[in-house]
């Protein structure tokens, strides 16, 4: 678990780097960083959570039982065409 106080001073650190920004790019990273620091806080249940416990706590990956068949296919690999 990630303490408040710990993503509170990496949003400091992303808004400092971003008021000293040399180009609008590294701006506008440095804010997007800021974004997704604020989202892991605002997301989680009073708790915080790294990025990838949020994307994958309640994302259920697809998944193929059956392989996929196509006219155009000559083989059982990926590689054959």
């Amino acid at each position: 678990m990630i303490s408040y106080d710990v993503l509170l001073k990496q949003l400091e650190q992303h808004v400092m780097q971003a008021k000293n920004a040399a180009t609008e790019q590294e701006m506008r990273e440095q804010l997007t960083a800021v974004r997704a620091l604020c989202e892991v806080v605002l997301t989680s249940d009073g708790k915080p959570q790294m990025p990838a416990q949020i994307a994958m706590g309640t994302a259920q990956l697809p998944t193929q039982s059956t392989p996929l068949r196509e006219n155009d296919a000559n083989g059982h690999s990926i590689f054959d065409f």
